[in-house]
């Protein structure tokens, strides 16, 4: 490989992280009025300032996962409750190699802390193309975006939360869906 060939690789994979970081921002952005939803926070650490029925709305979580978590092989998610119903979160951890990063919004059917769940995330690798399409050596439409959607439980009792979701990934390489588990043990505030 010669130094022009060097280089314009380099380049290109940094055009495709700072593209990633941006997408991502950009998300980030637009999600941020959906805070504004929450008309209360109680940041109390006593039952007594909430109502003995209510989940914690704040929970940050030690996540795990497959290949195509949102979150990767291992990582950490803040999750918001907005109203009774719906929950966004977001994470990033440890893709090897790469960092995932991952975006995931949650609408809940049940109550008293116990629900099961629908999530649909978009999820991203800084260093690894998943799903990419390879044809005689040669790799095809480099992305490392993908999307998923999910079905699964939750359970927020007290300030603790448990949840397992399996997801059916489609990524923007190929037309092949992909499969992931991803689930954790969380402590609410």
């Amino acid at each position: 490989m010669n130094a022009h060939t060097s280089a314009s690789l380099r380049r290109s994979g940094t055009k495709k992280r700072v593209r990633i970081v941006r997408f991502l921002a950009a998300l980030a952005l637009l999600l941020c009025p959906l805070a504004a939803l929450a008309d209360e926070v109680d940041l109390s650490r006593s039952i007594t300032g909430r109502r003995s029925d209510q989940p914690p709305q704040f929970i940050l979580r030690a996540e795990g996962g497959s290949e195509f978590s949102p979150y990767g092989y291992a990582g950490a998610v803040l999750s918001v409750m907005l109203g009774d119903s719906f929950e966004v979160e977001g994470g990033m951890g440890a893709g090897f190699p790469g960092l995932q990063l991952g975006l995931a919004a949650r609408t809940l059917f049940g109550e008293e802390g116990k629900y099961i769940l629908g999530e649909l995330s978009l999820a991203g690798n800084t260093r690894q193309d998943r799903g990419a399409q390879t044809q005689a050596g040669v790799t095809f439409n480099n992305s490392s975006l993908w999307t998923t959607f999910g079905l699964g439980a939750e359970l927020r009792q007290g300030f603790y939360s448990v949840d397992l979701v399996g997801s059916i990934v489609f990524t923007t390489n190929d037309l092949t869906p992909h499969f992931a588990i991803h689930g954790g043990i969380g402590f609410g505030f």
